[in-house]
């Protein structure tokens, strides 16, 4: 038998908690209170009260609220320990749901269908919102905007060696990379812009434009940025080759030929390139020691090595997806791990990768020059099915660019894949095409996970992130016809992030630090109840014969 305990956080020793975190429930029922309201005479003259009646009272509703808890509770079974050994194995589909689970099973809200609540007055009440009652909704937003409250109040914040004190300790001190397009710009742009927001007093609004620097600076309680020669020349460096690494300056085999000369007296350029649109952007909540960092991707691999794109001023080179994260990615990571002291920010705790709406522009560019038609609304070909040629030259690419990731950030942090997300009638991302290579993506990673042989490593780490599936209705939210607003949008992505986020960083402690024989006990701080079932199964897999295992 394998008991998880959870008696400390990031220790394997009991520590006080000073934070409780009321988002995260451990049961899916809820406790019935009951709240007495005494007179107001009986308030003024206490000693009009028989003394020996108040006793009696005060009796009579104490066992009162004792028989209600052993009531909601189970009566008489151990309510504080959950049998893991009857939970489901963990899904990577997402399109299971928790919908079945009894009383006491915890559940993944993510993946138990709903719909997301739409709050325009309260930007932190944007939440999904399961069907199924007995899994509650998380909001995770909530207890870190209340942190840095807090810290902003007291003008102090705990130490970041003891995350005990924090209301999420599992993002105390946490490295998210997100590699992509402008989706991931804004996720990043607007978490960090939702916090600060929503600190009182508020420091600045939620900027819907994606054209001007973030308003938040130094002393907001976070802050977002684009790395740049002129704002952080600390943070930018020059990429030493661009193609090849043994010809910095070689020209790239698929650049048309007419255009060679150009490249030659212009490639520098495009390296040193600033542009708030396709440069990285870094949001830090200085105060957990959080940082989440981008990298912009022109799709999985820019026909002619980007030429087409090089006459435009956010044409920032290298072009392909590989060449970005070693040239650009892995740079940036190493100057932000110097310039905070921080050598952890090398190896990220979680990395979200997607890649669509930019191989869709250039298959929509493409049809327009072979057909000789307009790229605009009326353009009715481009949203005609993507032939089996073109699914197969973005899975091979795709499977490709997975592998690049999976062995350039060689650790246990989890690899999400960030599903599309349905976007208003635009010819550049035709909506009927972002659904089919959504599909085709989803059904491409489930193949890599359920084929763990070819890419072992790989298939351990990776999982689906269905964001993007859940937007699905909400185009009348949207900042222009491709980008959604930070409501109710970039709330969702938060609260899915931060969740995949504590219910990973366990899992992935568990992977770190498993002992060779079975342990009579893990002790193990608490973390999102969602993240059980991976925790479950990775211990049956351990530890043989199937043992029990107890939430304790």
């Amino acid at each position: 038998m394998i008991i998880i305990r959870a008696l400390s956080r990031f220790t394997a020793t009991p520590t006080p908690t000073t934070t409780k975190n009321n988002y995260i429930p451990l049961h899916t029922t809820t406790t019935t209170t009951t709240t007495t309201t005494s007179n107001n005479n009986d308030q003024h003259h206490p000693n009009h009260l028989p003394v020996r009646c108040l006793t009696i009272t005060l009796l009579a509703l104490s066992l009162g609220t004792l028989l209600t808890l052993w009531a909601h509770t189970g009566g008489g079974r151990p309510a504080d320990r959950i049998d893991l050994s009857e939970l489901p194995a963990i899904s990577t589909d997402p399109d299971s749901s928790s919908s079945s689970s009894s009383d006491h099973d915890p559940c993944d809200p993510f993946l138990s269908p709903g719909y997301l609540r739409f709050d325009p007055i309260d930007p932190l009440d944007n939440n999904w919102l399961p069907f199924d009652h007995s899994c509650p909704p998380v909001s995770l937003l909530k207890p870190l905007s209340n942190d840095l409250q807090q810290f902003v109040t007291r003008n102090a914040s705990p130490a970041r060696n003891h995350p005990s004190s924090f209301a999420l300790p599992w993002l105390v001190n946490r490295t998210v990379v997100l590699i992509g397009d402008s989706i991931e710009r804004f996720h990043a742009r607007d978490f960090c812009d939702l916090l600060s927001s929503s600190t009182e007093p508020p420091f600045h609004g939620i900027s819907e434009n994606g054209f001007s620097p973030s308003p938040s600076n130094s002393t907001t309680p976070s802050r977002s940025f684009y790395v740049s020669t002129a704002e952080t020349p600390e943070l930018k460096r020059r990429p030493s080759y661009l193609f090849d690494p043994d010809r910095p300056d070689a020209v790239p085999p698929t650049w048309p030929v007419d255009q060679r000369q150009r490249y030659l007296d212009h490639h520098r350029e495009w390296a040193d390139r600033d542009n708030i649109r396709t440069s990285p952007w870094v949001c830090e909540v200085p105060s957990y020691g959080f940082t989440i960092v981008t990298l912009f991707t022109f799709g999985l691999e820019p026909y002619h090595a980007g030429s087409y794109y090089s006459d435009q001023d956010w044409f920032i080179t290298p072009s392909s997806f590989e060449d970005k994260l070693d040239q650009t990615l892995v740079p940036l990571l190493k100057s932000l791990a110097e310039q905070r002291g921080a050598p952890r920010l090398l190896a990220p705790d979680l990395i979200e990768v997607s890649s669509g709406l930019w191989d869709l522009r250039q298959w929509s560019e493409e049809d327009s020059r072979e057909l000789k038609l307009p790229l605009d609304d009326s353009t009715e070909e481009v949203y005609l099915p993507l032939s089996e040629a073109r699914l197969d030259w973005w899975s091979h690419r795709a499977r490709k660019a997975l592998r690049h990731v999976d062995r350039l950030f060689n650790t246990n942090a989890t690899i999400l894949w960030r599903s599309l997300h349905h976007t208003r009638r635009h010819s550049v991302a035709p909506y009927s095409r972002v659904q089919q290579l959504d599909q085709f993506a989803a059904y491409l990673v489930r193949n890599i996970i359920a084929d763990p042989k070819e890419f072992p490593s790989l298939a351990r780490r990776l999982k689906i992130d269905t964001w993007g599936q859940k937007m699905l209705g909400l185009e009348n939210h949207f900042r222009d016809p491709v980008h959604p607003k930070a409501i109710p949008g970039s709330v969702l992505w938060s609260d899915m992030m931060l969740w995949d986020g504590g219910q990973l960083s366990l899992y992935n402690r568990l992977l770190e630090t498993a002992a060779p024989s079975p342990p009579q006990s893990y002790m193990l701080r608490p973390f999102p109840i969602g993240g059980l079932q991976d925790i479950a199964a990775f211990l049956r897999e351990s530890f043989p014969p199937n043992p029990r295992l107890f939430w304790e």
